[in-house]
């Protein structure tokens, strides 16, 4: 048994002399610093808005090919207040009696009504709509006695009321 002993004292005196072999430690792992950088997005993303609204207001509102002339507000009566009394107009004055003329009268000329007048065209294949007159038309509508058969890039056209086909071009 001793042999067994002095095995095991020799074994533990060299393990105290030689520490077991390996890497150091690894230093904890430090998270970088944080907002140094985060202007930057913001910045960013303030001129993606500019730019933005930019070209949405070229889109709306930039100018087109054609002049577009001045589009006048349509004239919208004033109606009294729901409580008000209603408003009595003058009673007519009698007129006097007709004269009598030995003269016919001259013959009738049928009024020609003129076409109506195009202000601006806001073409887009799938809803075309125009300006004509002062209101906004699409195809379909009427104005005056016409009707809108179709909106072209420049011209629109019309079909008058005894059925004939009319087109105006942007501007006459």
């Amino acid at each position: 048994m001793s042999l067994i002993n002095d095995a095991l004292k020799r074994a533990r005196e060299t393990q105290q002399k030689n520490p077991p072999s390996g890497a150091p430690p690894l230093p904890p792992v430090e998270s970088p610093a944080r907002g140094g950088n985060s202007w930057i997005l913001i910045v960013a993303a303030v001129l993606f808005l500019a730019a933005a609204c930019l070209f949405i207001g070229q889109a709306l509102f930039g100018r087109k090919d054609a002049p577009v002339a001045a589009v006048k507000a349509p004239v919208v009566p004033v109606l009294p207040p729901a409580g008000a009394a209603p408003v009595q107009a003058p009673a007519p004055k009698a007129l006097p009696p007709p004269a009598t003329n030995t003269n016919p009268p001259p013959p009738q000329v049928a009024a020609v009504e003129q076409p109506p007048r195009i202000q601006g065209i806001i073409f887009n294949a799938a809803r075309p709509l125009a300006i004509v007159n002062g209101a906004v038309v699409n195809v379909g509508d009427r104005v005056a006695d016409f009707q809108v058969k179709q909106i072209l890039k420049s011209s629109i056209v019309f079909q008058c009321p005894d059925g004939s086909l009319k087109t105006v071009k942007l501007g006459e």
